[in-house]
């Protein structure tokens, strides 16, 4: 593991100047054979290593440098024949000696004076923390220098890293020059660059490589070959193999973490006709090797060689024929895959179909459908559900052809796995989805399920008693109206009907139902969607007790959707939610409605206000925004309905209220009251929401130590996601120095910075201490609570997913900062449900990043597979894979390094989450 530098103490040979059997190579323990598919669970990496973990290691970390040679080396001085008896020695013998111990003298003395003057493990630190603050033309020239300088072998190594990050073309010429070094450390990361760099731009390290290969050792051989076989060299193969065979080649890692091997490269290098030769080799892990090669190439040619590798005794060499087999499809291979499949046990079947998943993707999963045992009942349940789960995981969207023929083939599946597998098409964005799911929403869960048949059972408890897949269902077909707006028509054929049906048998009509069908312009819910948003029955009066009227629950949500459907009577009556307060003076905040027995009226006001702003933010219309401001700034009304509010004015609001809009978010920001303030804080959320560049300067200066910590983060966030000039970024690193105000200013910095400019925010933490670095964390991760289709239009998302990345390759304190992929990555996992006008969720984000890493301009492209990847969307990847040029081969990419994680230990964000998190959907 060379992914950065090795902190181990200098290497000292053994006693005997020999070095310990490597592990599997003559020792006790027989070489480990590796998967080649994602483990299933990841061992966390220990840093340092102990020296036995690496190959040809030993205690005191023998083996990391080759012995000395013993008796001098060969020519050296002659001593006679040592034999003291005698009493002679010959005089220039005596003189030889003597000038040889003055000569070690001297080393010792002046390899004790430069070991004195070798830098302190603080110092390095230091340096490292004073070149990561610099902008990279500047980081460039001090990295460089140091990856010339082989006194300073942990300086060296991160220079070599960091050279390679850049794609700094001279960081090649470095790792060339690194491989002539007696270090095996540094070799080994020096191989680790080239291979970054790959080919051509590593080309020229071959020679090197090849060089250092001759004198390698076991810490530094895997790295090197591993190299070569990255630059494609054909020379490397027969070494590759030695090294694939010693379980040595799996444990290579790449640049920044993560399995290096790629069975594919090794391919590369000669014909599958080769390794095909290799299918009965007495080696498992080399037969695994041709299984794994075989089955990505698919050629029918390989059937009969993978008919006799899916019957291997080694149960991983079967499961990867098995992919192969999956692919070809025809009879021939089908019969064979699925005879495997069915006669395995529990565990051996769960390891097949995830290698069908991984190999194939959604195809496979389809295709072992029909593996599925049929009696008893119950084991067809749990194989089906099995199936349809990792369906789901992993979101492949070239499902939809075979899933649609198994949903139309002979026998039918039941009601509910069409329901199951309408789902799993509509989370690709697959539209044919709307008919199952519409046929779905018409069965009542009581006629469906059985009591006695115990197993029809999912999260929510036995499907008779809970209505949690029309819920799911209702939900995949809002999505879809989303993703598909051009296919109203179609979406409305298949599934106004069933949706309809299922809203009104309910008590109250579920918030999903509805935002399909406004979203589907459905004119046959207008009535009944007018007769909710705007109910008959009075507010509840002063002093009224629990509970809460269902009705103005209900109206909550329709307002909202009446607004979606821009239903032209009802606009007037939306704006006149704002004026239904019985006494304009009547003081209706959180803080009030805890007491004066106003709670049951307060929050029936707040609930029609809230709808009817997010109706308004749903329509879009300019005539809202000057009642939506007169909402905002009247502090007599409950803070929810004003932040949504907020939230609208920014899809109302022309470019000049906009303006106003910002003048009103410095107006109220500059004033001491805590109301006026909270003020200008729900401003700079519309400001957020649809950015003003031009006010970025004026919100920093903003940024005082007197502002409350609540708006000056949100005048942050309302200065990253609107972006900045190099004056205000100026003013931003300025104020990172004022500890008061220095995490507003890191905030706006990271979110609205390139790349580059996050990393030098982050670094500069190595001076403020752990405290301030976690504080910024938690206001880093709940930045990110609101993902609208803006953010995804105008590049956001993008731009947060790079800049996370180029924080976690730089270090604080010397440790790696991977909270930035962790927090990220942990809110695109809290996307699974709508959350306001123009929100995304999951399943609308992910088809729209697949639409354009296919379609996009270059950029875009590179941004949608980053981003991809970030979301570990194994599915789309795949397809992307299929892609021509460079769309490809970036998924290819992708896909590896999603496969091959670094292993990292995960932090605990549980205390971050929303409360509401992980909440049954009802």
């Amino acid at each position: 593991m060379l992914d950065r530098p090795n902190s181990q103490p200098e290497p000292s040979p053994l006693p005997n100047g020999k070095q310990p059997p490597p592990r599997g190579i003559g020792g006790t323990e027989r070489p480990v054979k590796r998967r080649l598919r994602t483990p299933d669970r990841l061992d966390l990496a220990k840093w340092p290593p102990d020296d036995d973990d690496l190959p040809g290691g030993a205690p005191g970390g023998g083996g990391a440098v080759p012995p000395a040679p013993t008796g001098g080396g060969g020519g050296g001085a002659d001593f006679g024949d040592g034999d003291f008896k005698k009493g002679r020695f010959n005089p220039v013998t005596i003189i030889v000696a003597l000038l040889i111990v003055a000569g070690g003298a001297a080393a010792l003395f002046f390899g004790i004076k430069q070991g004195q003057e070798k830098m302190t493990v603080e110092q390095v630190v230091k340096e490292k923390k004073n070149i990561f603050v610099l902008p990279v033309k500047d980081q460039i020239p001090r990295w460089r220098t140091w990856a010339a300088n082989p006194n300073e072998w942990a300086l060296q190594q991160e220079a070599l890293i960091q050279l390679a990050y850049a794609e700094d073309p001279e960081g090649v010429t470095h790792a060339i020059k690194a491989l002539e070094q007696p270090d095996h450390r540094v070799k080994g990361v020096a191989a680790q660059v080239l291979a970054y760099y790959g080919s051509p731009k590593g080309d020229a390290g071959k020679a090197a490589l090849l060089a250092a290969l001759k004198e390698a050792d076991d810490s530094d051989r895997p790295q090197l070959v591993w190299a070569l076989v990255m630059l494609k060299e054909p020379q490397v193969f027969k070494d590759a193999m030695d090294q694939y065979r010693k379980g040595f080649l799996s444990k290579v890692e790449r640049l920044g973490g993560g399995t290096a091997f790629d069975p594919e490269r090794l391919a590369s290098l000669v014909s599958l006709d080769e390794f095909a030769k290799l299918a009965a080799d007495p080696s498992p892990s080399v037969r695994q090797l041709v299984a794994t090669l075989l089955s990505r190439d698919a050629n029918p040619k390989w059937t009969q060689t993978l008919i006799t590798l899916v019957k291997d005794p080694d149960s991983e060499v079967g499961r990867e024929a098995a992919t192969g087999l999956g692919k070809i499809g025809d009879e021939t291979a089908r019969a064979p895959l699925l005879s495997a499949l069915s006669s395995s046990s529990k565990e051996n079947r769960q390891k097949f179909l995830e290698a069908l998943r991984d190999g194939i993707g959604g195809e496979g999963l389809v295709l072992a459908l029909a593996s599925v045992k049929k009696d008893p009942a119950e084991t067809e349940w749990f194989q089906t559900k099995q199936l349809m789960e990792m369906m789901k995981d992993v979101a492949d969207p070239r499902v939809g052809d075979s899933l649609v023929k198994w949903l139309e083939g002979s026998p039918k599946p039941t009601l509910h796995w069409q329901g199951e597998a309408g789902t799993r098409l509509a989370e690709v964005g697959d539209i044919r989805a709307a008919k199952y799911l519409g046929e779905r929403m018409r069965v009542d869960p009581s006629k469906l399920y059985a009591q006695e048949r115990f197993w029809e059972a999912d999260e929510g408890g036995h499907l008779s008693r809970t209505d949690l897949p029309r819920v799911v269902a209702s939900r995949m077909l809002a999505d879809l109206a989303m993703i598909h707006t051009d296919k109203k028509d179609e979406l409305k054929a298949a599934a106004e009907d069933g949706v309809l049906f299922w809203i009104k048998d309910r008590p109250q009509p579920h918030a999903n139902g509805l935002r399909f069908l406004s979203a589907v312009q459905s004119e046959k819910v207008k009535n009944d969607l007018r007769d909710w948003a705007f109910p008959k029955d009075p507010l509840p009066k002063e002093g009224a007790q629990p509970p809460f009227p269902t009705a103005f629950e209900t109206a909550q949500s329709a307002l909202r959707y009446v607004g979606m459907m821009k239903d032209e009577p009802t606009f007037p009556k939306l704006l006149e939610q704002f004026k239904r307060k019985p006494d304009k003076k009547m003081d209706i905040t959180q803080e009030a409605l805890n007491g004066a027995g106003l709670a049951m009226l307060g929050m029936a006001l707040r609930a029609v206000a809230y709808g009817a702003a997010q109706g308004l933010g749903q329509w879009g219309d300019g005539k809202a925004s000057k009642p939506l401001m007169e909402l905002i700034e009247d502090e007599s009304w409950h803070e929810e309905a004003r932040q949504a509010a907020c939230d609208a004015l920014a899809w109302c609001a022309d470019d000049k209220t906009m303006s106003e809009v910002a003048k009103k978010a410095k107006e109220y920001g500059a004033k001491k009251e805590p109301r006026k303030q909270l003020i200008g804080a729900c401003y700079a959320s519309t400001l957020s929401l649809k950015p003003v560049p031009s006010i970025s300067g004026e919100l920093a200066d903003l940024l005082t130590p007197d502002l409350d910590i609540g708006l000056r983060m949100a005048y942050a966030r309302a200065i990253g996601i609107g972006g900045f000039d190099q004056g205000t970024e100026a003013k931003l690193f300025e104020k990172l120095q004022n500890p008061e105000i220095r995490n507003a200013a890191a905030l706006a910095l990271i979110l609205g910075g390139s790349g580059e400019t996050a990393a030098r925010t982050v670094a500069m933490y190595g001076d403020f201490g752990p405290d301030a670095l976690n504080d910024l964390k938690d206001h880093y991760f709940r930045a990110f609570g609101y993902w609208s289709d803006e953010d995804f239009k105008r590049g956001n998302i993008y731009r947060w997913v790079a800049n996370a990345e180029a924080i976690a390759r730089i270090k604080v304190a010397d440790v790696p900062q991977e909270w930035s992929r962790q927090r990220l990555q942990s809110q695109f996992d809290n996307l699974k449900f709508d959350n306001g006008p123009h929100s995304e969720t999951r399943v609308v984000l992910r088809y729209r990043l697949w639409q354009d890493a296919k379609n996009g301009d270059a950029a875009r492209k590179k941004g949608a597979i980053q981003t991809l990847k970030f979301m570990k969307e194994r599915g789309v990847l795949m397809a992307l894979r299929q892609e021509q040029g460079e769309t490809g081969e970036m998924a290819k990419r992708a896909f590896f390094e999603i496969m091959n994680p670094k292993a990292i230990v995960a932090e605990d964000l549980s205390k971050l989450q929303p409360k509401d998190k992980g909440a049954k959907e009802q």
